[in-house]
């Protein structure tokens, strides 16, 4: 998934794990802290290398190359342990009533399989591509791919062999969708080689009736307290600055800003004065892109309201000091819906609002047509009755209706509950509402099955973020301590619904479209993590001081002593 002009949306100090600090790219490398993610791919595959748990690397324990076909869940009584299997496997389980559970995994065609009682899905959010089908798909000629491929094959998709022959041959490329991911193929596409990209047209396509263009970040900070704008948003000072669930402490401070109307009138006035601020910094309506559309990349909502519930698809970091002005200058940016595409071309439809110079459809010749349209929540290793049960999001065609009006009557009950603690969610801004295709994830922590007893699955990565280092680590580690059983004050089933059930109805409040999933915690991550360490009893990552822990970015340094003191907390 790299390519060259791919960079990463974390900085230097976050974008690492803390038990191995990764070694700061070049300065002349980084804009801010940012930096190429080719450093993070090195970083990763030394990290695999450098881990050895009983005499075998982490690289050593990874099956490449293969798909994973099904995985089956029986009672241990119907599997093929042996006798002393069976007796451990039951001594494993021995603190819950409910039988022990055995799960097994056929990959590559059926041709191989794996027997466990422990089983972590760890496949996230981003394995599966999202492509639409538009009308007339099936007759367009060109090349088609997802963004997921755009790496292996962008030296290929920006050149024609006949250009070598004709300098005035052109390249057409359209990109469709509107997140980070669709603006770094575009700014990708427009940094070519110079003599290149004269000879390459690209457009932007994002739908009207859509989510809209995602807002980006500035990469500079707000304040000279922090590198950079990662820092000043990733601390636990302006947590408290957003309606968030998960936060156990600063307890008075939310209170003040989220439970007064003195609070919340400060709250408005402050995110109204960063929302133009940042429209003032990035100048959607400079001269040098009015021709090329460059002002239909301006984000629809309020920022105040795009940071507490982002209407638009995710958010990025405008992470290259050229990156706006290089698309203002070299993409051709449309808010239109797609009409159809034909053999060599993709039409648009005309703009509803009647916008000059787009009253008519458009067509536009097309080459290759890159799909940015997300990543597909189904998962592929259930079926759908089985996913739905253990919280996985499933088609509503799919869901069982029985268990659908179950959670709907509990998330029901829960959002006047989330209304009385986030007043401010109440008042929602004008947003164009979709109609949901989904049920939300219903994950207690956003990792177990809540109405499972036995202990023996967990979901890790079903959750969309703004630093995936932090949540992964934090993750793992209470992931492995439910997993063995050593999380020993876990409510009830009643009560783990419950919690389940005001997540999603605080996900739906504050995120809108995007918290439908139940699983939109992009803004949450210092507040979620810190949850998961307070539920298994730990402090260390909070070392920093009263006003340290406040105020300071939360750097994956701080987490380097989690691992000893729950070692130390639980006798391992």
């Amino acid at each position: 998934r790299m390519y060259a002009d791919f960079y990463t949306q974390t900085p230097v100090k976050m974008a690492e794990f803390s038990d191995r600090p990764m070694t700061p790219p070049p300065a002349e490398e980084q804009y801010y802290g940012f930096f190429p993610g080719r450093y993070t791919t090195a970083y990763l595959e030394a990290y695999v290398d450098n881990h050895t748990y009983a005499g075998q690397t982490i690289r050593d324990r990874i099956i490449f190359s293969s798909t994973v076909d099904r995985i089956v869940k029986t009672s241990l009584s119907s599997s093929s342990t042996t006798g002393k299997e069976k007796e451990e496997k039951e001594e494993e389980s021995s603190s819950s009533s409910s039988p022990a559970q055995q799960w097994t995994i056929t990959y590559n065609n059926t041709t191989h399989q794996i027997q466990t009682s422990k089983l972590i899905d760890a496949t996230g959010m981003t394995s599966q591509p999202q492509i639409p089908h538009l009308p007339g798909s099936s007759a367009f000629q060109g090349k088609t791919l997802h963004h997921k491929s755009f790496g292996q094959q962008q030296p290929l998709l920006l050149k024609k062999k006949e250009e070598e022959e004709d300098p005035s041959i052109r390249r057409h490329i359209c990109i469709v969708g509107g997140a980070k991911s669709a603006a770094d193929v575009a700014y990708a596409c427009a940094k070519a080689p110079a003599a290149a990209a004269e000879r390459r047209e690209i457009h932007w396509v994002i739908r009207e009736d859509g989510n809209g263009p995602s807002a980006f970040f500035a990469a500079p900070a707000m304040s000279e307290r922090y590198a950079n704008s990662n820092e000043g948003f990733y601390n636990r000072f302006l947590a408290a600055f957003l309606p968030n669930r998960f936060a156990r402490r600063w307890g008075w401070l939310k209170w003040v800003l989220q439970g007064t109307r003195l609070g919340r009138w400060y709250v408005q006035r402050l995110w109204d004065g960063f929302d133009k601020g940042l429209r003032g910094f990035h100048d959607y309506q400079r001269e040098e892109g009015k021709e090329m559309g460059f002002a239909n990349l301006e984000y629809d909502t309020p920022y105040v309201f795009f940071v507490l519930d982002p209407l638009n698809d995710s958010s990025g970091v405008a992470n290259h000091q050229d990156f706006l002005s290089t698309i203002a200058k070299n993409v051709h940016v449309h808010r239109r819906n797609i009409s159809h595409l034909s053999e060599h071309s993709i039409t648009l439809d005309p703009r509803s609002d009647g916008s000059s110079g787009a009253e008519k459809p458009l067509t536009i010749p097309v080459d290759v047509l890159v799909y940015c349209t997300g990543w597909s929540a189904n998962s592929t290793l259930f079926p759908p009755h089985e996913a739905g049960g253990m919280g996985l999001s499933v088609p509503l065609k799919d869901a069982d209706p029985q268990t659908q009006a179950h959670w709907q009557q509990l998330e029901t009950a829960a959002d006047p509950l989330i209304l009385a603690q986030f007043p401010m969610l109440k008042y929602p801004p004008a947003y164009r509402k979709l109609e949901p295709r989904q049920t939300p994830f219903r994950l207690y922590k956003a990792m177990a099955p809540p109405a499972d007893d036995t202990h023996s699955i967990v979901f890790l990565g079903k959750m969309v973020v703004g630093n995936n280092f932090r949540t992964a680590e934090a993750q793992a580690l209470w992931a492995v301590a439910y997993l063995d059983g050593r999380i020993r004050d876990l409510p009830t089933r009643v009560r783990r619904e419950q919690e389940v059930a005001e997540t999603v109805a605080w996900d739906r409040r504050r995120y809108l479209n995007k918290g439908e999933l139940g699983s939109w915690f992009y803004y949450d991550v210092v507040d979620y993590a810190d949850m998961l360490y307070e539920n298994l009893g730990l402090s260390s990552h909070r070392q920093k001081g009263l006003v340290g822990n406040l105020m300071e970015p939360c750097f994956a340094a701080d987490l380097r002593a989690i691992g000893d003191e729950y070692k130390q907390k639980y006798r391992i």
